[in-house]
């Protein structure tokens, strides 16, 4: 099998993830992402000619609940024990920010 994983790849990925890697932790992922390449490449050359194709195997079904409409609160009742509020909505901290 050749090497597909390198000391280079992970270096780019690491950047791209903006993940800070030492050089053990490069040489340590190096190894063990070739282990999985590696697998990988086993399971590509495993003989499924004789096994049956299938896209479920039990006879479990999905068990739901009917659906009823049923009396929901008004948006008044919703919000009266928020602290933050604005404008019938709620306020909650900003989650996103700009780099």
């Amino acid at each position: 099998m050749k090497k597909v994983v390198t000391k280079d790849l992970i270096d780019n990925l690491s950047k791209l993830a903006k993940i800070n890697l030492t050089k053990e932790q490069e040489e340590k992922y190096v190894g063990e992402f070739s282990a999985v390449m590696g697998y990988m490449e086993e399971i590509k050359n495993i003989n499924v000619d004789d096994v049956q194709e299938t896209s479920r195997i039990t006879k479990e079904e999905n068990v739901l609940r009917k659906d009823v409409v049923k009396q929901s609160l008004d948006q008044k009742e919703a919000l009266k024990n928020s602290k933050n509020t604005s404008n019938g909505y709620f306020l909650v901290p900003a989650i996103f920010k700009e780099d």
